[in-house]
């Protein structure tokens, strides 16, 4: 396609039986077919879908999941395509896709092609965005800064419309131009690697634990006590269609769990707790701090690290640094410090026995 094209590609709405149909039988057999997802999720637990895109690089499908629903016919559809292993999905950054996506149909997308993993390894920043790629690559301009919009809207303005279809549009040329240059870099093997990684560690259950920044400073009472208010929060969260943090935020909960108040009023002392959270939930926090989790033992994630040892990660993250240079990408790429850590502490991740294990050679034990 030329750039022009990429602008003035075909855009379909499908939000009803008949368009769904032709949509259907339109991408019967093509192999690989981009996708992005819009959603909103600022004041709820899950990301709630607010549109789905879908481009063959000729044309862009916009799919409407609040009119497709309840139509089982979508879900199937949907989930057949996301388990298909021959049907390629090309995503830039699969992020909370991974979550839109096994919301609407209990799949998610396997096999996987990241546009934004696949840039990393050619020596492009980790982080980068999809119309800087698109630029840099193909040489077409999509304007960007829409992601944030309320995708719940209805009607969703003709320019929202616009926006989202380019978010599609370009990813099966970026996908054929950068496995041409992993090809040529002999990196076709690492991506397909990373991005079977990346499914695989989505369909992992996450610790409600591990997602408290902060845990690994409380002593092992401390974070039994964290256990049980963690699992009360998600269940919490879950129940009400509320992000975690607005039930009770990481800062109180770690406190909480610190100061292991016997009544109610002991949460007042507690400054990251609002009183309109310590007054709903007072009873409930005290509940779970009389009984912390049992036959539980510290995660080796929370071990707390010596001298010695952030000594050690210091040490692995300049041969990591080192290495990422000669091979001209993100270093974070090769071995992030969290990683790190974790080996320190006596893990022993399973990337090491893949590619970025093989390119650290003896420089990670």
């Amino acid at each position: 396609m030329t750039t022009d094209s990429f602008h003035t590609a075909p855009r379909h709405r499908v939000d009803d039986p008949a368009s769904l149909d032709a949509f259907l039988q339109a991408l019967e057999g093509v192999s690989a077919l981009g996708f992005d997802t819009e959603f909103v999720r600022e004041r709820t637990f899950l990301p709630q879908p607010g549109l789905i895109q879908v481009s063959d690089g000729q044309a862009v499908w916009l799919l409407d999941p609040l009119a497709l629903g309840d139509d089982p016919g979508f879900r199937e559809a949907l989930a057949a395509w996301m388990a298909d292993p021959g049907r390629v999905k090309i995503l830039h950054s699969v992020g909370e896709d991974f979550e839109v996506f096994d919301r609407v149909c209990g799949e998610i997308p396997d096999p996987l092609f990241d546009t934004q993993v696949a840039a990393a390894l050619l020596g492009k920043p980790l982080q980068l965005k999809y119309e800087t790629l698109a630029e840099e690559l193909l040489g077409v301009q999509f304007p960007g800064g829409l992601g944030r919009n309320n995708w719940l809207r209805r009607p969703l303005p003709e320019p929202w419309l616009d926006y989202a279809a380019h978010d599609v549009i370009a990813l099966p040329a970026l996908k054929n131009e950068l496995t041409e240059r992993l090809v040529a870099a002999d990196r076709l093997d690492w991506h397909a690697e990373e991005c079977a990684r990346r499914v695989a560690q989505a369909r992992q259950p996450v610790d409600s634990l591990l997602r408290i920044r902060g845990a690994e400073r409380l002593d092992d009472e401390g974070l039994a006590r964290l256990v049980t208010l963690a699992e009360w929060r998600d269940a919490q969260a879950r129940e009400r269609d509320l992000p975690r943090t607005f039930v009770v935020p990481d800062p109180a909960l770690l406190e909480i769990a610190r100061r292991n108040p016997t009544v109610p009023e002991d949460l007042q002392a507690i400054d990251a707790l609002k009183p309109g959270a310590a007054r709903r939930f007072g009873a409930d926090l005290v509940a779970c701090c009389r009984r912390p989790a049992e036959d539980w033992t510290r995660p080796a994630a929370l071990q707390p690290l010596d001298r010695e040892a952030r000594a050690e990660v210091k040490r692995m993250q300049a041969l990591v640094r080192e290495r990422a240079e000669t091979l001209d990408v993100d270093a974070a790429l090769l071995a992030s410090k969290r990683e790190l850590e974790r080996i320190v502490r006596g893990e022993r991740p399973d990337w090491l026995d893949g590619w970025r294990g093989r390119q650290l050679g003896g420089l990670i034990r």
